[in-house]
């Protein structure tokens, strides 16, 4: 009978050890792909349609332009104060690539690359935080980096008002967005630790 209490104490002390709430996790590492990617990419985009217009016009050259656009990635890392608040770094990539092209045998006679990198600030706020889902909005500060013939330097912003994420320690997301990024939605994967 002794040994029996014994037990029954014991298991009733190591009770509260479980019932207490998990660790919010301190880190969280997203990787995602923008639909629709950067403002300069897209004026680039459209002034390269311009000038392919151009060539494709000029028939005793035999070009044409051949214009690939590819999406935004971003990579962002943010550190958790609380169930709230979260702010971290932020950088992406993306870029346009025109090549003139002859119409016939397809070869490039020459390309153009212009290439985007974003290094932004970002503040977080979770407007709904469970552990399986998170509902929030965004907003990013920083510089865009335009690597080609030269660097230069172009503030950047981004406002995302509605993202949601959905899974625990792995997780999907969701964004809708509007900046210098990417605009309209993007799409990703995250783990948190």
């Amino acid at each position: 009978m002794k040994k029996l209490l014994v037990i029954i104490l014991l298991a009733v002390m190591t009770v509260p050890v479980f019932a207490q709430e998990p660790v919010e996790q301190k880190w969280t590492v997203r990787g995602s792909a923008g639909i629709l990617p950067t403002v300069p990419t897209v004026a680039s985009f459209f002034g390269a349609v311009i000038g392919g217009l151009a060539i494709s016009l000029n028939e005793s050259n035999n070009e044409t332009l051949d214009i690939k656009l590819p999406p935004y990635f971003a990579i962002d890392v943010l550190h958790n104060f609380n169930s709230r608040w979260s702010a971290g770094l932020s950088t992406g990539y993306t870029g346009c690539v025109w090549n003139v092209v002859d119409k016939d045998t397809h070869v490039i006679h020459s390309s153009t690359f212009l290439t985007f990198i974003p290094i932004n600030a970002v503040g977080r706020v979770n407007y709904l935080a469970r552990p399986a889902y998170k509902l929030y909005g965004s907003l990013e500060a920083g510089v865009l980096l335009s690597v080609g013939e030269s660097l230069d330097f172009i503030y950047s912003a981004q406002l995302n008002p509605i993202g949601f994420e959905f899974g625990r320690n792995l997780f999907g997301l969701i964004e809708l967005g509007l900046g210098l990024n990417y605009v309209g939605g993007r799409l990703g994967l995250g783990y948190r630790f």
